[in-house]
């Protein structure tokens, strides 16, 4: 059985006998006008429009009200005897009451239609504002795929969740407790690894149930999220225990034969020197040896443990301000028995920079140049300003490094094919350069030796002195 409904709030209700009380006045003015023209049962049509008024805009007891008061209205006023709810006339009793069933279906009928006009408009907005549901979830979904890390993720999703629902601004926050700031709403999130909340700032024309019928979809995206994230660490964990395994084994290789050879040339030229009867210029080749291999085998040292400093991040720089061209003069010292070409402007800018690594750097660049250069062939630095860095260049005149090596020189303990060293220098290289804040590069190959580039940042040159 149909129930009939009053307006909820009381100014809904004033709003509505007001509009009763109107709509019977008006009816009551125009049968009054057209009384003397027109026959009174005829006239009653007047108080149905009064009543379909009521129904359109209140629906269907105050239409139900409305028919009763243009009855009674009617009856008072234009049926004789007037000003007396009395009917001396059955045949104006009939048409009463064929007015009031009148009034009553008609009331009905509008408020059915006015019903399902509210109800086609209720579905036509849950429609819209289901299909900008979808759209944001679509958005959100490309964005949690998109890999840019979970905060950026959720920054985004709360970005397309304030656009969907009509808010003023809305967030995702990962925490076991809410936390929503002045004025803010705030939704559960139904995830199923962590605690999680929607929060969300109200604004006009926003519904909260909008907020809350998207919060289990919202949850499941978040969920693939953290499970992404899990994956990649997980991954990376992976990726650093296998680079873990490999240097573990290139320095156990290194050690057991790299750190053999100077070890057994000391243990051979000491065995040798415990000869009494050696003369004294073969004694004198033997103390060499070792004084030879005992370098070489310092340096081999010195190279594990910068690379252990590097890989460790505790480079430590102490920067300063450092002329290159006296960096680079200083390198290539110990090189006196290899032709150099030194093309350093004299008016090279200054940079910040811990001059001893810098140093270290290009001694193990010209030393790898030599290495590798014919012999007569002058290895050339060059130096230049560009891009905002100041960038010095050293080529060699060697046979260049093939393609499929070229991106792993700069790997720990790789060794191209004919190399004769640890494979450490350029690694060092690298996490030197890259700890005073510049970048080292390998550049294109032009059929005519190596060249690796060195670029530090170009910064504002300090004042003259007095």
């Amino acid at each position: 059985m149909r129930s009939l409904h009053w307006p909820a709030s009381r100014r809904a209700v004033a709003l509505a006998v007001v509009e009763i009380v109107l709509a019977v006045a008006a009816a009551t003015g125009a049968v009054a006008l057209l009384d003397e023209v027109a026959p009174i049962t005829g006239l009653g049509v007047l108080y149905l429009l009064a009543v379909l008024f009521v129904a359109i805009r209140r629906g269907e007891l105050p239409a139900l009200l409305t028919a009763l008061a243009s009855v009674l209205t009617l009856n008072y006023f234009f049926i004789a005897p007037r000003h007396r709810l009395t009917i001396a006339d059955s045949e104006n009793v009939v048409a009463l009451a064929v007015f009031l069933i009148a009034a009553v279906v008609v009331g009905r009928l509008a408020a059915d239609a006015r019903q399902r006009a509210t109800e086609a408009e209720a579905r036509a907005r849950l429609a819209t504002a289901r299909e900008r549901e979808a759209a944001m979830l679509a958005r959100a979904a490309s964005d949690v795929m998109a890999g840019t890390g979970l905060e950026a993720e959720l920054r985004a999703v709360g970005e397309h969740v304030a656009e969907a629902t009509g808010a003023a601004a809305a967030r995702l926050e990962l925490a076991a407790a809410p936390t929503p700031r002045d004025g803010e709403v705030a939704v559960r999130l139904p995830l199923s690894a962590r605690p999680g909340w929607l929060y969300a700032s109200p604004a006009p024309e926003w519904r909260e149930d909008d907020l809350r019928r998207i919060a289990e979809p919202l949850a499941r995206l978040v969920d693939v999220a953290l499970e992404q994230r899990r994956t990649q660490e997980r991954l990376a964990d992976a990726e650093a225990a296998r680079r873990a395994d490999v240097a573990k084994t290139a320095v156990l290789h290194a050690i057991s034969h790299d750190l053999r050879t100077p070890l057994t040339a000391i243990a051979t030229a000491s065995g040798g020197l415990g000869d009494p009867e050696l003369d004294p210029a073969d004694r004198a080749d033997l103390a060499s040896v070792i004084g030879i291999e005992t370098e070489r085998l310092a340096g081999m040292v010195d190279d594990l443990l910068d690379l252990s400093r590097i890989e460790s991040g505790a480079v430590d720089p102490r920067p300063d301000w450092c002329d290159l061209h006296d960096v680079v003069t200083s390198a290539a010292a110990g090189l006196t028995d290899h032709p150099l070409e030194l093309m350093l402007p004299r008016d090279l800018p200054l940079v910040r920079a811990d001059a001893a690594q810098l140093e270290r750097v290009f001694a193990n660049l010209l030393s790898n140049a030599v290495r590798f250069s014919p012999e007569g062939a002058p290895v050339r630095v060059s130096a230049g300003v560009g891009g905002g860095a100041v960038t010095v260049t050293v080529t060699d005149r060697g046979r260049g490094i093939a393609a499929s090596h070229r991106r792993h020189v700069f790997e720990p303990f790789y060794r191209g094919p004919g190399s004769r060293g640890s494979g450490l220098g350029l690694a060092i290289c690298r996490g030197f350069v890259e700890a005073n804040g510049g970048r080292i590069r390998l550049l294109a190959d032009t059929g005519e030796g190596t060249a690796f580039a060195v670029s530090l940042p170009l910064v504002q040159q300090p004042a003259p002195a007095p």
